[in-house]
């Protein structure tokens, strides 16, 4: 039904490794450094996400997220940097519509920022989304105006598809967003530029 979220098959392992970054199923020991990233106001008021009240409910996310990693319920990945391992970030896939159909969000720590690192990230959790899960479609909707966020899109071939007025609810405001998505033909028609360096992918074998 619309509206409601459609799950898709879970994974045992993901390890997606790039020039830049690694992106890996999150862990519970990933809770107090992404905290510390994510508890910024640069950071918070760019994504739709209002963030955690606390370290706890973090921690509680990050148990939830490990979870249904395997489960099929939900996919979001930790981004690290790829030569020290060190947690920047997170991007994830949601299936809101239907399971084809992958809405991507994300976010990165404000000192790594202009560093190439979240273009990389979109890069490999779509070559996530449209090899392992067979997607149709890619897309995420931005503030519009967020310069940023949308050339991290459009360098990964994404294009706007217009503007939604009164989009996305942030703290009791309704704002318009720009819709970008980038579709299978396009994403088969460049298929080498998405492939990672390395990819341990297991999916849950039921």
């Amino acid at each position: 039904m619309a509206g409601e979220e459609e799950f898709v098959p879970g994974f045992e392992r993901v390890e997606i490794l790039g020039e830049k970054v690694r992106l890996r199923g999150p862990l519970p020991a990933d809770a107090g450094p992404a905290y510390k990233l994510v508890k910024n106001e640069a950071v918070l008021s760019s994504i739709h996400w209002d963030g955690p009240a606390s370290l706890e409910e973090m921690e509680k996310t990050y148990s939830r997220w490990q979870r249904d990693l395997k489960s099929g319920q939900g996919l979001n990945l930790t981004i690290e940097t790829a030569d020290k391992a060190i947690l920047i970030g997170s991007v994830g896939l949601r299936f809101p519509r239907h399971p084809l159909q992958a809405d991507i969000g994300y976010w990165l720590g404000e000192p790594y920022w202009n560093g190439g690192y979240m273009t990389e990230a979109v890069r490999l959790i779509c070559h996530l989304a449209f090899q392992y899960l067979n997607s149709v479609r890619v897309y995420a909707t931005v503030f519009k105006g967020n310069i940023g966020s949308s050339r991290v899109l459009e360098k990964n071939g994404f294009s706007l598809d217009g503007t939604m007025r009164g989009h996305i609810d942030k703290r009791g405001q309704w704002l318009d967003g720009w819709f970008f998505s980038l579709l299978r033909d396009e994403w088969q028609a460049r298929r080498e530029y998405y492939e990672p360096r390395q990819a341990d992918i297991v999916p849950r074998d039921d």
